[in-house]
């Protein structure tokens, strides 16, 4: 089954779970829990990958590997010269791997430990991956299905040639423990800006709304959405003190939607409003 989505100028297209396409005419920025591994190639325009404090890059006509169990802010940018973003993604399955692992060879290497902190790796051109994604590209483009048979015979493939460009990646691709539990306090710490709801956040932390809930005020004695709110606020009067944004910026680089309700929990929390501070500093350092 092919799901096919359109939301104004981005298109992201579906099919099986195994192969995403997007395309957007204009910047896109979306949280994006890797739940499975995946390769990534970017047809036209750029794509900026992070996580915590690491940065990927990746340009037009470059794949990447990038690994599973592990929350990824993705930047979907146009092209220099006006060109949408396009980009393909090929998700390398948990039940896909386990059917093939004992139909291919796998060399034996021991895991490199550095590559598992990796957030991306960039994978040297190979024929093979720049047909299988324009042939990709080219089933997303007609009206004509792509065969089961032949998505599981390319997922094979893939990781064939995978394994050549990367052997080192063998230990990583048929590890197939459970779902990933983050460090709840260091997790939170490197994510309360992002645009999500409490009920993500406790998906992207690997836990159910219930356990997060009774973690998270085990450890920080606060419910997460107050927790969240102050974070916010302090994060807010920190870049008020900076002097770095002007005001009417900083409501948003602080997380919040509207200037109004900023405002109202601003002046809740520290006595006066944004305007009022940011005036008295302005005078502070006049």
């Amino acid at each position: 089954s092919d799901v096919y989505k359109r939301q104004g100028k981005e298109i992201h297209q579906n099919y099986l779970d195994t192969f995403y396409r997007c395309i957007t005419e204009t910047k896109m920025i979306c949280h994006d829990m890797v739940e499975e591994h995946k390769i990534v190639y970017i047809m036209s325009g750029r794509l900026t990958l992070r996580s915590c404090n690491r940065k990927v890059d990746v340009a037009n006509g470059q794949a990447v590997f990038v690994r599973r169990n592990h929350l990824v802010k993705e930047y979907k940018q146009p092209g220099i010269n006006g060109e949408p973003f396009k980009g393909l993604f090929f998700h390398l399955k948990t039940s896909d791997l386990k059917d093939i692992e004992d139909q291919i060879e796998i060399p034996t290497v021991r895991i490199n430990e550095s590559l598992k902190r990796e957030l991306a790796v960039t994978l040297s051109p190979h024929p093979f991956l720049k047909g299988l994604f324009m042939s990709l590209d080219q089933y997303f483009s007609s009206d004509s299905p792509i065969p089961t048979s032949l998505i599981k015979s390319k997922v094979q493939e893939t990781v064939i040639v995978l394994l050549q460009l990367l052997p080192e990646l063998a230990p990583l691709l048929f590890d197939f423990s459970k779902q990933w539990r983050s460090d709840l306090r260091v997790f939170m710490e490197n994510n309360f800006l992002s645009d999500m709801s409490v009920e993500q956040f406790a998906h992207f932390a690997g836990r159910s709304l219930s356990t997060f809930k009774r973690e998270f005020v085990k450890i920080f004695e606060q419910t997460p959405h107050q927790w969240i709110l102050d974070k916010r606020l302090e994060y807010a009067r920190k870049l008020l003190e900076s002097r770095k944004y002007p005001l009417s910026e900083v409501y948003l680089k602080a997380g919040f939607k509207n200037p109004t309700h900023f405002a109202t929990c601003f002046k809740k929390r520290y006595g006066l409003t944004p305007s009022d501070a940011f005036s008295r500093l302005e005078n502070t350092y006049d």
